[in-house]
């Protein structure tokens, strides 16, 4: 999660929070590859032609699952033959073996069996070493936020305008209205002719997190709207993921001084 600091000169999408610290504001905005010199690796960098949402948010965390799995835990004989290792963790294999002598009592080689199958009683195959467990991948970073706005001179610039943006980058940028003949007859890109949505940034506090996507966002439709039937006041239950699994230099990459 790599890139620079916000430079954009675009006047803010946000409701007026005159006296609100400027650390409870989240910063979003649409983000682009950028290529090194070289053109041997790339970056992710604000666009610094697209605006930025600005607003306070609430009910935030960042959500980081490791997958680790015991990965031979079921390959003992606990588990091949459960029933069977379970009677003989319990002991009561030796009960079966003990009648089955009181029927057959020429049989001698069951005394010998029998003393060693008692022995294995309350005993187990669980080792340190079947038991470990090993790092199996994890998913991308999953952020939960409350995002609010509201109106305090004009609802569609503080409160509709910085919901559609958001929901702008949401829905994919654009989706081809024909087939692939048609799209191909036109000479555009046949397989692959619809735009994904916007990888975006946001910053809050200390933090500067890229490249992420917004896996969903609500739009309230009975939310308070004033008398031109625009949104007066709004909260946003959104959430965000990383675009992809981060590793310890991406989450030290984050954090940013201001």
């Amino acid at each position: 999660m790599n890139g620079s600091a916000l430079n954009g000169v675009q006047p803010a999408l946000t409701s007026k929070w005159d006296g609100l610290n400027a650390h409870l504001l989240a910063h979003f905005f649409a983000v682009k590859r950028q290529d090194s010199e070289d053109k041997q690796s790339s970056t992710w960098v604000r666009d610094p032609d697209s605006p930025v949402v600005v607003a306070p948010i609430s009910e935030a965390h960042a959500e980081i699952v490791a997958n680790w799995q015991s990965a031979f835990e079921n390959i003992g004989p606990d588990q091949k033959f459960s029933t069977l290792s379970a009677m003989l963790q319990t002991g009561a294999l030796t009960s079966v073996l003990q009648a089955i002598q009181k029927q057959f009592p020429t049989i001698e080689s069951l005394d010998q069996v029998n003393g060693r199958v008692a022995s294995l009683a309350g005993r187990s195959n669980l080792t340190k070493l079947n038991s470990m467990q090993v790092f199996n991948g994890m998913p991308p970073m999953k952020i939960t936020l409350t995002a609010h706005f509201r109106a305090y001179d004009n609802a569609d610039e503080e409160v509709e305008r910085p919901i559609d943006q958001l929901i702008r980058w949401a829905v994919p940028q654009e989706i081809a209205p024909d087939g692939i003949l048609a799209s191909s007859a036109r000479g555009e890109p046949s397989l692959f002719a619809s735009k994904t949505p916007q990888i975006i940034g946001m910053s809050f506090a200390n933090r500067l997190l890229m490249p992420l996507v917004i896996e969903s966002i609500p739009y309230p439709l009975s939310g308070p709207r004033g008398s031109d039937g625009s949104l007066v006041q709004a909260q946003m239950q959104m959430q965000i993921a990383t675009l992809t699994a981060i590793d310890a230099n991406d989450w030290s990459t984050t954090r940013v001084q201001r």
